[in-house]
């Protein structure tokens, strides 16, 4: 056996909650003993970590999910993960259970002749809400100082829950995911909230957000030519296609779209937005598709006031279609689809601190329409 041949199977071991530090430390021995042992010429073991990332789930299965994804990131983005699980609520569980932690140290070889790279897993479950209210006093001493600290928010909305608010001061990057949220509508506006609140200091992005590039990305490119980019200014009807499930990719794709124009909201409902200059965006509910993807976002067809049209449609399970009509001339192309993986997109939130401009206007404009057609209706 070879220094290189290093198992990526994430092995772990139980410890005492208050003894998780000392633990991490004997593994990085134990590993850079027995590397030497089978190979003493070798360059001894380093300890490279780039940041720490806590993530929050709410039962075992998305656990399982979330040490998959931030296996995956090792190679590339060493750090330390701390996974936190909380037992669902209703669930039975005794009150007097402690929290239970583990850890463990993924070790891999990213590429032929390169160096091992290994990264520091720890898993707290807590089995009871007494837990739950415990886990920030564990974690904040876990936090590595002077790299950054991301709290990644897998399943719902983390703006009501207590966890946030005790870590909120100590981390750098809030990932969150509205496409799981419960209550679209006011969990987003929770969102655009934290934004605004200046007690607030940790960045926000969302999952949702990325999985949107590409469609954003493809409507752009539409009016990269010179003839096409008059039509942003006489764009009057938008509709926005989206498969039955949260409106929440729609909505979000409309409020990029719409504040990257300029409009002004005027009224809301659940059908649209109305403009202050006579623009409309239209949420359209389509039939899950063939592969059962509820929620997902499925298109955009843009109107201008001389009736050209604008489209980018979701064709099949991995390709989209552009197609521009100006007057009796119709061009269509059909390009791929590339769908990124959780671990690709949460890779491209750990490699930055900066905010994200366009989603926080995005943010912005929905919440004015909310606002707006609230006020219409009172």
């Amino acid at each position: 056996m070879s220094a290189a041949a290093v198992s990526d199977e994430l092995l772990t071991r139980p410890v005492d909650a208050g003894a998780i530090e000392r633990e991490i430390g004997l593994l990085w021995r134990e590993e850079g003993d027995n590397r030497h042992k089978v190979a003493p010429n070798e360059k001894p073991l380093g300890r490279t970590l780039l940041h720490t990332l806590v993530v929050y789930v709410g039962d075992e299965a998305s656990a399982n999910q979330a040490r998959q994804v931030t296996a995956a990131l090792n190679p590339g983005q060493p750090g330390r993960t701390i996974l936190l699980v909380g037992r669902p609520p209703g669930e039975a569980g005794s009150e007097n259970q402690e929290i239970e932690a583990s850890v463990g140290l993924h070790c891999v070889v990213p590429g032929p002749g390169q160096d091992v790279v290994c990264c520091e897993h720890v898993t707290l479950t807590a089995p009871n809400p007494v837990a739950v209210r415990r886990l920030p006093g564990t974690i904040l001493p876990l936090l590595i100082t002077d790299v950054p600290s991301f709290l990644c928010w897998v399943t719902g909305n983390p703006f009501r829950h207590p966890i946030l608010r005790d870590l909120a001061p100590a981390i750098d990057r809030l990932i969150v995911d509205s496409f799981t949220f419960t209550a679209p509508e006011p969990d987003l506006a929770d969102v655009a909230a934290a934004l605004k609140d200046r007690r607030f200091h940790a960045i926000i992005s969302d999952m949702s957000w990325a999985r949107l590039a590409v469609w954003r990305y493809q409507t752009a490119q539409l009016f990269d030519a010179a003839q096409m980019r008059p039509y942003l200014d006489r764009l009057q009807h938008v509709r926005l296609s989206y498969y039955a499930g949260t409106p929440v990719l729609a909505w979000l794709f409309g409020g990029w779209l719409a504040s990257r124009l300029g409009w002004r909201p005027v009224d809301r409902s659940p059908q649209g937005v109305r403009f202050a200059d006579g623009q409309s965006l239209e949420y359209v509910s389509l039939a899950p598709d063939e592969a059962g993807r509820p929620g997902y976002f499925a298109g955009v067809r843009l109107t201008a006031d001389d009736g050209t049209t604008c489209e980018v449609a979701r064709r099949g399970a991995g390709f989209t279609a552009t197609r521009v009509t100006v007057g009796d001339l119709t061009t269509e192309r059909v390009v791929p689809l590339r769908v990124e993986t959780m671990t690709e997109w949460l890779g491209h939130e750990l490699g930055r601190l900066s905010p994200t401009p366009t989603y926080e206007a995005a943010l912005r404009l929905l919440a004015d329409a909310t606002a707006a057609g609230a006020a219409n209706v009172g």
